[in-house]
Formats: C-alpha cells, structure tokens, sequence
C-alpha cells in the first residue's frame, strides 16, 4: 500500500537521495512512477462507477447526458435548443438533431440508445441509423449507446460516405472524465520546487 511515508520518501531531495536522478519539478522518476500509478488507478474506479451509475438511471436522463457531452465538446448552441431535438419519439433512427450554426446550414443527427449492461448494438440498428442520415441528406451522425456495438459495426461506418461516429460506453465515460460531465474535482494537490533561476546571479536589477 503506498502510504504517506512512502510519499515523503519519494520526494527526497536528490542531494539526500543520489539515486534515482532527479527529474525537473523536484520529484524523482520513482515517485513520478508512482504518482501516475496512483491517479491511473482511481481513474480506472472512476471510470468503472460512470459507466455503472448510467445503466441505472432513465432513458431521459441518458438523453439529457447525451446533451451535456456534447455541450461540453463544443457542438450545438445551447442547451434548450439541443433539448428540443431530443427526448421525442424516434424519426426512422434519428433521435435528435443537432445545429451547428445559427442559420441551420450544418447539422448534426443524434442516436441515443440505453441498453441493458453486455447488450451490444447490433449492427442493422447501425445500418439503420446511416440509411436516416441518407434520408434526410445529412452529412454527420453520432451514435451514442450505454454498451458497446457489435462486430463490424465500425468496419461498416468506415467505409458510409457520411461520416458516422460510434460512442460506445468506455468511450463516453472518457468523454465525461476529460470534460468534467458527471464529476468534480475531490482533491487536488501542487508539488512545488524551488526556482533555481530566481536566486541566480544577477536575475535581480538594481539589488543592492
């Protein structure tokens, strides 16, 4: 278990601890090694515990953390104007709608599929989902699912001509730890170091 003694001795300074060299920032690669062991660990629980927490909840709710991704990355105007798109029935495997500009000339067509935890999307859905995008002449789609999507699904977007993207469950609870969706901030600390070139001959004007 690395607890906090472990901690201090990482972060001995390279005069009192030759080895192993001290890297910039005052923290040897030994404790750098740890550190990332540390924060890749309570990620990977983190990550886990999104993906449990999204199964449990509504379809609404899914839909509503559709749109808060998507906000997030930078797509669509607003929030009341995404809403609107989402949350009605299906039209031919199209969910939402997503405007890119004020004026409506790009878009966005949204898939949002709930599905119970190891139910992949089998592939005809996807099929489906491209044949709207035909339908309606749009040139982008999103499918985004709670699970995962079956063989060849990827493949088969590959080779559309419309530029198809597939979030399965993994990949959207990435996009929620990267852009804060779901989550805060519990701790976070600052290891600071001396700045050597402040007390350097000369950095300071007119001293003395």
């Amino acid at each position: 278990m690395f607890v906090l003694s472990d901690f201090q001795r990482l972060m001995v300074s390279a005069s009192e601890e030759p080895e192993p060299p001290e890297l910039p920032g005052g923290i040897n690669e030994e404790g750098v090694a740890a550190l990332t062991a540390l924060v890749n660990a309570a990620n990977a629980v983190l990550h886990h515990e999104l993906i449990s927490r999204i199964h449990c909840q509504t379809p609404e709710f899914f839909e509503r953390l559709v749109i808060d991704v998507l906000l997030a990355m930078g797509y669509g105007a607003d929030r009341a104007a995404m809403a609107q798109c989402l949350g009605r029935s299906g039209d031919g495997g199209i969910d939402g709608i997503v405007v890119l500009d004020e004026l409506g000339f790009d878009s966005i067509c949204i898939q949002a599929k709930r599905l119970k935890p190891g139910t992949p999307v089998p592939i005809s859905d996807v099929r489906d989902f491209a044949g709207s995008l035909e339908a309606r002449r749009a040139a982008k789609g999103v499918f985004v699912t709670t699970t995962h999507f079956s063989a060849g699904a990827a493949e088969f977007c590959s080779q559309l001509v419309r530029r198809v993207v597939l979030i399965d469950g993994n990949r959207l609870a990435e996009l929620m730890l990267r852009h804060g969706i779901g989550i805060r901030v519990q701790h976070r600390f600052e290891i600071r170091t001396l700045d050597r070139s402040y007390f350097a001959p000369g950095t300071v004007e007119g001293a003395g």
